[in-house]
């Protein structure tokens, strides 16, 4: 049996204090195919560290995603009470949009899925530092091109995504734009090179990009308090990106991870179009993300004033769950080798995300209104903002569950190369989502309920991921009989809810009620999901109980 040879970057820690010894789920697998574990306790122990390195990373990306979530709701509520629902406030969602939109084949949720493997490619090969190095500057190389298109087009290309905003808020917006601009090749390189530390089992670069984002959009607000111009905001977040993409640069030159020997015009091209390549078969992907958001902020442009940044506002508790869940362990499981039983793997993630999230879905649903009225409703945020955002959350809490089900289960397609097929059902999703979009405008535009509308047109997509993904692992009638068990507790809290917001008139009052039930509801659907594994929680908890009370009484 021939013996592999090992780079540096087979060994990674996750941070500067960890054991150097760590290894990463691809040495790991590695040294099964290199005959190094010779004896059945040697492949267990290769195997638990496999696991056990998996669960590191969806660990440390999940801490990172925490802190920066914990900021975002800082900066959510902050934004909201010096800008509230206003023109300033859709005038800098309608920049990001601008800005971001044509960078969405270079960033989108597809584009990890290809990064990633491409960096582990280069890795086995013995040049990934070189690889890496030619890789970034074509990506940068791309997105320098489209800034140039975007403050050349910039008036057209503002009227084209927010053409139903009025003239004054598209003048803001281009304001935005014209600064804003600047983020695009420092962005695309962020990824690029985010990427490349998953690839090697780090989230550093992953995890600091969008506290530190947040970070400058706090600054940029407290300037607006400050100087009363509203540029601030988009300056810092600016100077903020390009900070961040030189410092991750540096990181990644010192630790040997990107080197500019031998890089020539040819490497570049090269790495460029090996990336189109792979990419090719999802380029629908980033297209109808591009159509989807396209529509959705020119329909939301025609509502009332503040529409859009409302939709925002509620995506901000909704994401919670994509930040939290969907992109951590999805990326954990982007990051290991493919294991040979799937229908295990799905139903090992699908249980105890069920359990979490489908009492969640109903959690927010019912109780909209007062989570809005507690987090948002100060300062600038009047009435008509709390309606407006309430109506998103609670169309878009319709599919949260299936959404952050879905979005796990496409990255074990990703990760058996099965790209089209991811290609595929996203491409479906987001037409499902600008088919519900379209088909509602008359309402949107005639009713209260606009934002609802467009909120259950991102359901719907949330809804068509799971379904794709089910039908593409063929698992679905054991997800099926899954779902339905945690369905069940639901509907109890579903029930339950409706009771407290017919019986309850104060906010807090509804809003502790309903946790409490939605608590003991997820408590519930563990009990019957999971039952081995709260069983052996429950267990730990009694014996760490015992052992504090053993030492109480000792001293």
């Amino acid at each position: 049996m021939t013996r592999v040879s090992y780079r540096r970057e087979s060994v990674v820690r996750f941070d500067e204090e960890a054991a150097p010894a760590t290894l990463d789920t691809a040495d790991a697998t590695a040294t099964l195919a290199g005959g190094r574990l010779s004896g059945p306790g040697e492949v267990v122990m290769g195997h638990l560290a496999r696991r056990s390195s998996i669960r590191r990373l969806a660990t440390a990306l999940m801490s990172g995603a925490l802190v920066s979530k914990a900021l975002g709701f800082v900066r959510e509520m902050l934004m909201a009470q010096v800008l509230g629902a206003s023109m300033a406030a859709d005038g800098f969602r309608g920049a990001i949009t601008a800005v971001m939109l044509p960078l969405v084949f270079l960033q989108n949720e597809s584009v990890p899925a290809i990064m990633v493997p491409m960096h582990r490619d280069s890795q086995m090969n013995g040049d990934a530092p070189r690889q890496l190095a030619a890789l970034t500057i074509a990506v940068t190389l791309v997105a320098a091109l489209l800034t140039l298109a975007t403050e050349m087009l910039g008036s057209w290309w503002v009227n084209a995504v927010v053409g139903g905003f009025a003239a004054p808020t598209q003048m803001l917006t281009l304001q935005f734009v014209r600064v804003m601009a600047l983020v695009m090749p420092a962005s695309a390189m962020l990824n690029c090179l985010a990427a490349d530390e998953i690839a090697i089992g780090r989230s550093r670069v992953t995890n600091i990009r969008a506290s530190v984002l947040n970070l400058s959009v706090l600054v940029g607000i407290g300037l607006i308090v400050v100087t009363g111009s509203l540029d601030a905001v988009a300056w810092a977040f600016t100077l903020a990106f390009n900070a961040l993409a030189g410092l991750a640069l540096w990181w990644l030159w010192r630790e040997g991870h990107l080197s500019l020997a031998g890089i020539t015009p040819m490497t570049v091209l090269a790495a460029g179009l090996e990336f189109a390549r792979r990419l090719r078969p999802l380029i629908g992907l980033p297209t109808a993300e591009q159509g989807h958001v396209w529509i959705e902020r020119a329909l939301a442009s025609r509502l009332l004033t503040g529409s859009l940044a409302s939709l925002d506002y509620a995506r901000t508790l909704t994401d919670s769950a994509l930040l939290l869940i969907s992109q951590p362990v999805g990326l954990a499981v982007l990051s290991a080798e493919p294991r040979h039983s799937e229908s295990a793997q799905v139903e090992a993630i699908a249980r105890p995300i069920l359990a979490l999230m489908a009492p969640a879905s109903v959690f927010i649903f019912m109780f909209a209104p007062d989570l809005v009225e507690l987090i948002f409703h100060r300062g600038a945020f009047d009435a008509t903002g709390v309606q407006l955002t309430s109506g998103a959350l609670r169309g878009i809490s319709v599919g949260l569950w299936a959404g952050t089900l879905g979005w796990i289960l496409l990255r074990i397609l990703n990760n058996t190369r099965r790209n089209a097929a991811v290609a595929v059902i996203l491409v479906a999703a987001y037409a499902v989502n600008v088919a519900v979009n379209l088909t509602t405008t008359g309402l949107q535009e005639t009713s209260a309920g606009g934002t609802l509308l467009l909120g259950l047109g991102e359901a719907a997509r949330g809804c068509t991921v799971l379904v794709g993904a089910i039908l593409a692992l063929r698992c679905g009638a054991r997800l099926l009989f899954l779902i339905a068990v945690a369905s069940i507790p639901a509907i109890i809290l579903g029930v339950v809810g409706w009771h407290i917001t017919a019986s309850m008139t104060g906010h807090y009052e509804r809003l502790f009620a309903g946790s409490a039930a939605c608590a003991i509801c997820i408590c519930l659907a563990a009990s019957m999901l999971m039952p081995t594994s709260l069983q052996a929680a429950l267990e730990q908890i009694r014996n760490r109980a015992s052992r504090f009370r053993k030492a109480q009484d000792a001293s």
